[in-house]
């Protein structure tokens, strides 16, 4: 897996990067470097969005400002996670990983899936989730206080759509998401 990181001090991406590299995510500081960023780590400058070539990829922002105001602007922006600087390597590496879903805590059964498959970090977790427990029945409030340890400031309603992606990349053999009418989901492996 591939990280685009802009705009931070040398020294702390070289740590980063070798923390990383450990786990089996390769760090790029320039966009001609890889043709497959799942995650872009960058300041937030002002004026910034998220359109373009990595318009779909979530994004972290690791800034030295910390006003509430900028925290609450990268998340209305869409970011995954903020981390005010100076964070250690080791615990941005940490957030990246657990974003990215690689290094995760053993027991997630996921199934088989195609290498290729790409999920975004919100539906991982939900996918995750499910499949800690197939066969359980998750209300959507469950699996929104399940998935976002952080308080989701979302409609309960978006599950649906997280769902719906989610079954579209899901191939046969991986089990599937079913709904339970008039109660939410589960995953069946």
């Amino acid at each position: 897996m591939d990280v685009l990181i802009q705009g931070q001090e040398a020294e702390w991406v070289i740590k980063l990067k070798k923390i990383c590299a450990k786990n089996g995510v390769s760090l790029y500081e320039k966009e001609a470097e890889s043709k497959d960023i799942r995650l872009v780590v960058t300041d937030f400058p002002l004026g910034w969005d998220m359109q373009g070539a990595y318009g779909d990829i979530p994004f972290v922002v690791v800034s030295k400002d910390g006003r509430e105001k900028r925290v609450l602007e990268a998340f209305q922006a869409g970011a995954e996670d903020y981390l005010i600087y100076p964070v250690s390597p080791e615990v941005a590496a940490a957030r990246i990983l657990r974003i990215l879903g690689a290094g995760t805590r053993k027991g997630r059964n996921t199934g088989k899936l195609p290498e290729d498959t790409h999920f975004t970090p919100n539906e991982y977790k939900l996918l995750s989730l499910m499949a800690q427990q197939p066969g359980k029945v998750f209300t959507r409030d469950e699996l929104l206080a399940g998935a976002f340890v952080d308080l989701y400031e979302g409609y309960d309603r978006n599950v649906d759509n997280y769902i719906k992606q989610i079954r579209k990349k899901l191939s046969a053999g991986a089990g599937q998401i079913e709904t339970v009418y008039g109660v939410g989901y589960r995953f069946m492996p």
